[in-house]
């Protein structure tokens, strides 16, 4: 009866976030937000400048690290910088951390670090040796190698988004699992699943205003046994300035961490499309080809997710909605679906939409929704394609399509 009780309200505790979120043509008509990006809560977070630090690429066995989240452009927007990572993310907000515990790495002190995507380095937090996170991750001996911990920083996206960032976090997390999974498997290593304490997030000293959203082994279990740390690593706020949306918050503490596994497709020019990865804002049509537009087809989703494809330009293909690989319904629907993606005109342009569906609306199903997009970006960047994903569309109109709830759009087209 007491699991049944769970059940049934994270079911309901679902159901108000997807309320809670909803996009309608009211609603957008009627939002007059004009955002000072002046403002802006800052994307990295520091660690102080006492800490120890080590240059990541000066460690060849954490190369699959260091592509794992890496800044891959940068320019100046206004007079500010302007990076972009490997992975996309809702606005180019990246309200992401991660985290390792590292043990018995050659020439490297065993600690926990976090890693700084701005300046490529490794910044320790604690120095361990009989002592490590391993207990709160499910194991009584010391896990040689590296445990890495992907936490989400929701003021970042909230700053923008409102309680609409609960998606995009969600999503953004499961591109970010994905490029781990590829980045972990090009370089010949495997990921463990972990067995999560609900105390995490605490000894790794993340306050309400950061969360441990996913958690993997990369290494094997050793003999030694180990301790729970004794005290709480330091906290240090992961923006320049918060502001706590309290239903974000809550909603965000009550969601489990994610660990499930996946197993990506692995592309020999996998370093390449690592730093080319971009999100089209402009498509060729012409320059997609039918047999392009099949291989994407054919890239496999969730069990959870139910995927459907419209292809509006193509050179042989019938138009229309496609479900497993075939044409279930016929005819042109790029007005209707530009029209749902918020009048975005720069999708017209594009050869098909991927809309992803899942029945249950939940944190699981937009990382998985997140990570099938990103074997999107992938495959596209392989076969020189553009492409882009959506989060924004008004959520009821998209129920013409499917009576599943609508999770995420990614439009596709010839690179220009």
């Amino acid at each position: 009866m007491r699991s049944n009780s769970l059940q049934i309200a994270t079911y309901l505790t679902n159901c108000a976030v997807r309320e809670q979120t909803l996009l309608t043509r009211e609603w957008v008509a009627a939002k007059q937000t004009f955002l000072d990006w002046d403002s802006q809560p800052s994307l990295f977070k520091h660690y102080p400048h006492f800490c120890y630090r080590v240059r990541l690429g000066d460690y060849p066995s954490l190369a699959w690290l260091r592509e794992t989240r890496c800044i891959t452009d940068e320019h100046t927007v206004a007079q500010k910088p302007y990076r972009r990572l490997n992975v996309p993310s809702a606005g180019n907000l990246h309200p992401l951390e991660i985290y390792v515990q590292i043990r018995n790495i050659t020439g490297l002190l065993s600690g926990i670090y976090h890693l700084d995507v701005l300046h490529e380095e490794l910044v320790m937090i604690r120095e361990i040796a009989g002592e490590g996170i391993e207990p709160y991750v499910g194991m009584e001996k010391r896990f040689n190698g590296v445990i890495v911990m992907i936490s989400l920083v929701p003021f970042r996206s909230s700053w923008k988004y409102g309680l609409r960032a609960w998606r995009y976090l969600y999503l953004d997390l499961g591109h970010q699992i994905d490029a781990l999974y590829a980045s972990i498997r090009h370089f010949g290593m495997s990921c463990t699943k972990l067995s999560v304490n609900e105390k995490l997030n605490a000894i790794m000293g993340l306050g309400a205003d950061e969360v441990i959203g996913a958690v993997y082994g990369v290494g094997e279990l050793g003999e030694r046994s180990v301790k729970p740390l004794s005290l709480p690593l330091m906290h240090v706020q992961p923006t320049d300035y918060t502001q706590t949306l309290e239903p974000l918050t809550a909603s965000l503490a009550e969601v489990g961490i994610y660990t499930e596994i996946a197993t990506p497709i692995v592309y020999e020019d996998f370093l390449k499309i690592n730093h080319t990865r971009r999100s089209a804002r402009e498509f060729n049509p012409e320059g997609m080809s039918d047999t392009v537009i099949q291989e994407l087809m054919s890239i496999p989703a969730a069990v959870s997710l139910e995927i459907g494809i419209f292809v509006f330009q193509a050179y042989s293909m019938q138009l229309g909605l496609y479900r497993n690989g075939k044409c279930a319904v016929s005819g042109n629907f790029n007005s209707e679906i530009v029209h749902l993606l918020l009048d975005q005109r720069f999708i017209s342009g594009s050869n098909m939409v991927v809309l992803i569906f899942a029945e249950n609306f939940c944190a699981q199903t937009h990382i998985e929704a997140g990570n099938y997009a990103q074997e999107l970006y992938v495959a596209c960047e392989h076969h020189n394609a553009g492409c882009s994903g959506i989060g924004a569309f008004y959520d009821d109109e998209a129920l013409r399509w499917s009576d599943k709830a609508l999770l995420y759009a990614v439009a596709i087209g010839g690179k220009v």
